[in-house]
């Protein structure tokens, strides 16, 4: 069972109980209202609250001034229990009702709906904790000061925010003598988290109304209560709450419960307000830290990144000068190569360069889905748009928003999705498939193939107007049989970083194995030799990596025979199917190609 129960106002503690069997219950400022609020801000009627069959659902009905949950404004949620609804001036928690014999809504709902002993609002917090510090020759204030240095130099040797949870309810728990102290950080929806510390000694009960908590966040103010409704107004309570402060405002709040027979007073509060200060600071310092080491490591990632396309020829040498000037523009660019130059990882330097590196980089192979599929991929759908599209999904482009979109293979885009992709191109928004609703993004387009576009074009497979358009700027990656200077320093790289992912394998290649990687043809490019050197070292028997190991034949001998580049492809196709033993799907991953794509080169005739 569950009900509503009121906080403040005329009625404090004024509890409805829900059920199920019922169609609604209203909120409002009329009499007639199943929970009447005597609150001149709030609307005749304000919100509903009803069983949808799962969960509980509030609703605001049009109000003047909202309905708020946990201190978002909503119109429409789900309730969880210990959820904090404040409409107008008036605040009520969504909880459960105690067992029969059970005596309370539990220590935080009790807590806070009986008489507030003490408030101390967010000005006089800080005051408290410098009174705090500011201590008599009294052994009581002498050994709490004690406790907030260790305190001090405990949260200075944590770097997470459970060890930060368990240095502070060490100390509150020895300070205050609770039973119960609960860390509680609010998350992105509003809703306070319990932060459980590791070792504590106790484990929390998900779901407990931490009520008090959620008002010390909501106001900014500390909270001295107690929970018996007999209890005589003075300087004592059983409960007491504190928000921990933060840069924009309090980050969650510090609730103590159970405490020594006749319960906290005004220094025990003052205690909590002051652990609550250094808990504030420590943990915004944790995340600072956090958001630093995140940010180094994308910047290792990218500096990885550009390491990889680093070579000593002087072609590698003028593809990263070019990408160089390219990158900090929002210019598209058409990356053109043989299959497996590292097309996607100039286009990854180019986004990890660019104003968007911060933004997402989503790459999308034009010839791994079907002629069906692809503008789905794309530009999404809506619910029903075909068979089996049970809800609305967002395409490639609407989650590259603010990004980067590399489109590879794009000479095998369909002529609906090249319609589509030119609008885009030119500033125009685009609509789902099945849908009606024009969708805007703001997208970096950078697109590649390894096929003929111009061949393409003249055969008007591919609109001449797009083609244009895509290649603002073209960069050529020249095939690694033209950098023979790069291909033993590329094949070093592969080695070293096999051998620590395996955590075995040969260390260096022999002198014949070096000389043949160097004349070696590779028509299989960057991927085909990261491919050899891989099952080198996961085969390799030795400590040094022979010719055998490398299984690349023989070596080149004079120039390459003269062939057209689509005898050339289906030679290097029918290598790579010899090398597999004939499995299309390993063929298909090496080549980078789809399954209908590979079909489609073997029954071209010759």
């Amino acid at each position: 069972m569950f009900q509503l129960v009121q906080l403040d106002g005329a009625a404090p503690g004024f509890a409805v109980q829900l059920s199920e069997s019922q169609e609604n219950y209203t909120i409002g400022r009329e009499a007639s209202r199943d929970l009447p609020i005597d609150d001149n801000t709030a609307s005749r009627l304000h919100a509903r609250v009803w069983f949808d069959g799962a969960h509980w659902q509030i609703e605001d009905c049009g109000s003047r001034n909202g309905t708020q949950v946990n201190g978002q404004m909503v119109l429409r949620a789900t309730l969880q229990v210990g959820d904090l609804i404040c409409i107008g001036d008036r605040q009520f928690v969504f909880a459960t009702v105690a067992e029969e014999g059970g005596g309370e809504l539990g220590a935080a709902v009790s807590a806070a709906t009986s008489t507030v002993v003490v408030r101390v609002s967010a000005p006089e917090q800080r005051a408290a904790f410098l009174e705090e510090l500011r201590v008599e020759s009294s052994s009581a204030p002498v050994r709490r000061l004690s406790l907030l240095c260790r305190l001090a130099t405990k949260m200075h040797e944590q770097a997470t925010l459970n060890g930060l949870a368990e240095a502070a309810t060490e100390v509150l728990a020895d300070a205050l003598e609770s039973s119960t102290v609960d860390i509680l950080l609010a998350s992105p929806d509003g809703r306070l988290r319990r932060v459980v510390p590791a070792g504590a000694g106790r484990q929390a009960t998900e779901g407990t109304e931490n009520v008090l908590a959620a008002l010390a966040t909501q106001n900014n103010e500390a909270y001295l209560t107690d929970s018996r409704d007999s209890a005589p107004m003075g300087e004592r309570g059983r409960a007491l709450a504190t928000p921990i402060p933060g840069r924009q405002g309090p980050r969650g709040a510090i609730e103590c419960r159970d405490g020594r027979p006749d319960g906290f007073d005004r220094a025990d509060l003052v205690f909590a307000i002051a652990v609550a200060q250094q808990l504030g600071l420590a943990v915004e310092n944790v995340e600072h830290r956090e958001q630093l080491e995140q940010s180094n490591e994308q910047l290792r990632q990218r500096l990885t990144h550009h390491a990889r396309l680093l070579g000593r020829s002087s072609a590698i040498g003028d593809l990263l000068e070019q990408i160089g000037r390219v990158a900090p523009t929002n210019s598209t660019v058409l990356v053109l190569g043989e299959s497996g130059v590292g097309k996607e990882m100039v286009a990854q330097t180019i986004h990890d360069m660019s104003g968007r590196a911060t933004g997402p980089f989503v790459a999308v192979n034009c010839a791994a889905f079907n002629e069906s599929l692809l503008e789905s991929e794309l530009f999404g759908h809506e619910a029903g748009a075909f068979t089996g599209a049970e809800r609305r999904r967002l395409g490639q482009f609407e989650q590259a928003h603010a990004g980067t979109i590399f489109l590879d293979e794009i000479g095998e885009m369909t002529p609906a999705c090249q319609s589509k992709l030119l609008r885009i191109l030119e500033g125009h928004p685009f609509e789902r498939l099945g849908g009606s609703s024009p969708v805007r993004v703001d997208v970096r387009v950078l697109a590649a193939t390894h096929r003929d576009i111009r061949g393409l074009v003249a055969k008007q497979e591919f609109r001449e107007d797009l083609y244009y358009r895509l290649r603002v700027i073209e960069l050529n990656i020249p095939p690694l049989r033209d950098r023979e200077d790069d291909s033993l320093e590329l094949a070093v790289t592969f080695l070293e970083r096999f051998r620590r992912e395996t955590g075995r394998g040969p260390a260096r290649f022999s002198k014949a194995a070096a000389q043949a990687i160097r004349s070696y043809g590779w028509p299989g490019n960057v991927r085909e030799l990261k491919n050899a050197v891989e099952r080198a070292v996961v085969l390799g028997p030795g400590d040094e990596i022979t010719v055998d190991d490398l299984g690349i034949g023989k070596r080149r001998e004079g120039p390459n025979p003269l062939v057209t580049l689509d005898e050339l492809e289906q030679r290097h196709i029918e290598f790579v199917l010899r090398a597999v033993g004939g499995n299309k799907t390993q063929a298909c991953k090496i080549l980078g190609i789809g399954r209908g794509t590979l079909y489609k080169k073997l029954s071209r005739p010759a």
